[in-house]
């Protein structure tokens, strides 16, 4: 008998995560042409039905089904304390010695900490476009290096920049659907996090942070960038 352990995060924190994992592994591909690197808003518009069966209550439901699963846990990451790695061992694995070693202040050696990779979009799409020279961004670091300096004279400059969100209705479906998991699957925590409220609010301030995007091509229509993007060498 297998025993499943899957984690759950509330899809607006989920879904932008997602993403920012995903683009992060291709931006060389990215800057040498040999795919298009989607914003936010588009890649949500089109790959959401394809992404939320790899979302932690999907997958939970689909190895539920299975006669050869014994039982799945679900983990809730937003009420594990401090550390889901400590969570994962010592309460759910119940494995004594690397608790042990988790409480003793080790630590994974590659810390999974997302970033915006809006600005680096806008980098190199202003590359491709011939804006910025290309050789500004011929390795993952260069593209790194340009996204933060045009980020930080966008903010210097005080420029600002026009953007785009998700439509209304995919917005509906991600906070009615995250409704629907924790009224069902994490009743007692949602009531105790403020239920419906509270969740609202969670998504609201999630969407104004998380969800909306750089309009690249009114960014080169307007030229509002045009100045900074001449510094760039």
């Amino acid at each position: 008998k297998i025993k499943v352990i899957s984690t759950y995060r509330r899809l607006h924190d989920w879904l932008p995560s997602w993403y920012n994992q995903i683009v992060d592994l291709y931006k060389v591909e990215y800057a040498r042409g040999n795919d298009t690197y989607p914003s936010f808003v588009e890649w949500l518009e089109e790959k959401y039905d394809i992404f939320l069966p790899k979302h932690g209550i999907p997958v939970a439901e689909r190895f539920q089904s299975y006669e050869f699963v014994e039982s799945v846990n679900l983990i809730n990451m937003h009420d594990v304390g401090e550390s889901l790695v400590g969570t994962f061992f010592c309460d759910v694995l119940q494995a004594n010695k690397t608790c042990n070693a988790i409480k003793g202040g080790m630590k994974p050696s590659k810390p999974n900490i997302g970033s915006d990779h809006d600005f680096e979009r806008l980098a190199i799409e202003a590359k491709l476009a011939g804006i910025i020279p290309a050789s500004s961004l011929a390795k993952r670091v260069k593209i790194r290096q340009v996204s933060k300096f045009l980020m930080s004279r966008v903010e210097q400059t005080h420029t600002s920049l026009p953007r785009l969100c998700p439509s209304n209705e995919t917005l509906d479906r991600i906070l009615t659907q995250t409704l629907e998991h924790e009224r069902k699957y994490l009743p007692v925590w949602f009531e105790s996090q403020g239920g419906e409220e509270a969740l609202r609010e969670s998504f609201e301030k999630a969407v104004r942070k998380k969800f909306c995007v750089i309009d690249v091509n009114k960014i080169f229509d307007t030229g509002i960038m045009d100045d900074i993007f001449r510094q760039v060498k």
